[in-house]
């Protein structure tokens, strides 16, 4: 499932984050970590509206 790839790879982004010396590797690592967060909550929103509406 894509998801899951999406998670894995936030969080080998996230590891490579904190080790990484370079100030401004760190700053393209961050918008790569943005880039998926947004993703991570597109697709939520996706399979949110996709859920049967439940009746009051």
């Amino acid at each position: 499932m894509p998801i899951i790839l999406i998670y894995k790879e936030l969080n080998h982004l996230i590891d490579d984050y904190y080790k990484c010396p370079f100030t401004h590797i760190k700053e393209q690592i961050l918008i790569d970590i943005n880039l998926l967060t947004d993703a991570l909550l597109m697709v939520d929103a996706d399979l949110q509206l996709e859920a049967p509406l439940k009746s009051v």
